[in-house]
């Protein structure tokens, strides 16, 4: 007959391994994730126009113009 174990218990021994497989398999992911957001992120900002992208290098002048 097979042992069973009441829900949430767990022996201190396997606790601890578990836990710490489960939190870096977390850490993996969240990693892996944040990687492919910020691919997504350049891929995005690479995909609009060159006004929109260098916005941050012009320079507003008195008359209504810009410059670089």
């Amino acid at each position: 007959m097979v042992a069973r174990r009441k829900k949430g218990v767990e022996d201190a021994g396997t606790r601890g391994a578990s836990a710490s497989a489960r939190d870096e398999r977390a850490r993996v992911f969240l990693a892996v994730e944040s990687d492919r957001q910020l691919d997504d992120l350049i891929l995005h900002r690479l995909a609009l126009p060159v006004e929109a992208r260098m916005n941050f290098l012009r320079r507003r002048l008195p008359g209504g113009g810009s410059s670089l």
